[in-house]
């Protein structure tokens, strides 16, 4: 037997909403995203904390069966957990992640640790409902009659 642990680094795991609204007013249903299928399991390896809208993901991608590595909309994943990723395949595409490049450093791949995976799975679903509140603000906003009574109120709400 060998005495080697194979390479393995914690992730928040998530898998693509099955059926999702789209177009004005959510009148049509897509299945999935563009990239992923239905169901299909991601592994969230890195987020934008400030901007509380998008997150960096592995997955399969649903026609070419290739791993690609993407940024998506924080309201397309659901069913989170942390979990333990042994996958050569996965891990390669997170060191690919994680190497220094000239515009983007996110970092050693040494962060994804256990804590950060239950972070995200605690703090996404916070992101999501959050999302959709914002959504019904700025709407809020431009239904507002008067351009400059809209920039006040928006002002407003940003100063608060």
């Amino acid at each position: 037997m060998s005495d080697k642990q194979p390479e393995s680094y914690w992730t928040a795991v998530g898998n693509i909403i099955r059926e999702r609204p789209y177009g004005p007013d959510g009148a049509e249903t897509r299945y999935g995203t563009k990239h992923f299928a239905p169901g299909a399991k991601v592994y969230i390896i890195d987020w934008y904390p400030g901007m509380c809208e998008s997150i960096v993901v592995v997955g399969q991608h649903r026609k070419s069966k290739r791993l690609i590595t993407l940024s998506l909309d924080v309201r397309l994943v659901e069913n989170l957990r942390a979990k333990v990723c042994y996958n050569p395949t996965v891990i390669a595409k997170f060191k690919e992640h994680y190497s220094p490049k000239a515009h983007y450093n996110a970092g050693p791949i040494n962060a994804l640790t256990k804590e950060l995976a239950e972070t995200m799975c605690r703090a996404i679903p916070q992101w999501q409902r959050n999302y959709k509140t914002k959504s019904r603000a700025s709407v809020a906003l431009t239904d507002e009659t008067t351009p400059t009574i809209s920039f006040l109120v928006w002002l407003q709400k940003l100063f608060r």
